[in-house]
C-alpha cells in the first residue's frame, strides 16, 4: 500500500498542475477534459499520502487526520481572510484547504470508519461500500463548493451529486443497522433461552444429583444398622479365643 500511495502522488501532481494551468491560461483542452484531468490529478495527488498511512494503527491514523483537518480549516480561513484583505494567494490557500478535506483527511476517515463498522457488521464488503458512499458523497459537496468559490464549470452538478450519494448513503446505513439490530436481537433472544434452557437443566441434574447422594447415604444407614459394629467383631473374637483357650 505504501508503494501505491508513491506512485499515486508522483503521477497525480504533474496531472493537477498542468490542467489548472490549461483551466486559467492554456484553453488547449476541451473545459471537460481539463476539469476531469484535474479532479484526477487532485484526487492522486492526496490520496496518495492517505493510502501511504493505510497500515499504520487506527489510533495514530486519527490523529494525524484530525491534525490535517484543523490544518485546512485553518488554511481555507485564512484564505477567505486574503480575499477580504486582497493579498496574493487567496484562493489558492482556500483551494488547497478543500482538497486535504476531501481527499487526504476524507480517505484516512473512511479507512477509520470501515475498520470501525466491519466489527459491527455481518459483512465487510457492506461496510466497505456505506463507507465509500460517505467518502464520496462528502468529497463531492466539498469540491462543488470550491468550484462554485473559483467560479469553475459543474460546481452546481459536482454539489447536487455529493448530496445524492450522501442521502442514498444515510438510508442504507438506516436500513443496514436497521438489520443488524433486529438480527442482534434475535440472536440475544436465542442465546438468552439457550442460557435458560442450559440453567433448567443445571437445576435437574443438580436434583438428581442430591437424590442420588441421598439414596447413597440412606443406603449406608441400613448397611451399618444391619451390620455388627467393629466393637461387637472384636469381643465376639475374644470370646471365641477364651473359649479356644479353656478348651
Amino acid at each position: 500500500m505504501k508503494k501505491i500511495g508513491i506512485i499515486t502522488t508522483v503521477l497525480g501532481i504533474p496531472l493537477f498542475v498542468i490542467s489548472i494551468f490549461d483551466l486559467h491560461e492554456g484553453k488547449n483542452m476541451p473545459v471537460p477534459l481539463s476539469v476531469s484531468c484535474m479532479i484526477i490529478g487532485v484526487i492522486a495527488a492526496f490520496v496518495g499520502p492517505a493510502l501511504f498511512l493505510f497500515p499504520l494503527i487506527i489510533e495514530r491514523r486519527k490523529k494525524i487526520a484530525n491534525r490535517a483537518l484543523l490544518f485546512s480549516l485553518i488554511l481555507i480561513a485564512f484564505g477567505f481572510i486574503s480575499i477580504f484583505m486582497h493579498w496574493l494567494g487567496a484562493r489558492v490557500e482556500i483551494i488547497f484547504g478543500v482538497v486535504i478535506i476531501s481527499f487526504f483527511w476524507g480517505t484516512l476517515t473512511f479507512k477509520n470508519k470501515y475498520e470501525k463498522w466491519q466489527i459491527y457488521t455481518r459483512s465487510k464488503r457492506d461496510a466497505f461500500f456505506l463507507s465509500l458512499f460517505d467518502f464520496l458523497g462528502i468529497a463531492s459537496v466539498i469540491l462543488g463548493f470550491l468550484f462554485k468559490i473559483q467560479s469553475w464549470p459543474y460546481a452546481t452538478l459536482m454539489s447536487t451529486i455529493g448530496l445524492v450519494v450522501l442521502a442514498i448513503g444515510m438510508l442504507a446505513w438506516n436500513q443496514k443497522f436497521k438489520k443488524e439490530i433486529v438480527f442482534r436481537k434475535e440472536t440475544e433472544d436465542k442465546l438468552q433461552q439457550s442460557l435458560e434452557q442450559i440453567e433448567e437443566q443445571h437445576l435437574k441434574l443438580g436434583e438428581k444429583q442430591k437424590e442420588i447422594i441421598d439414596s447413597i447415604k440412606y443406603a449406608e444407614r441400613i448397611q451399618k444398622s444391619l451390620l455388627p459394629t467393629e466393637k461387637y467383631i472384636d469381643s465376639s473374637i475374644n470370646r471365641l479365643n477364651e473359649g479356644k483357650i479353656k478348651k
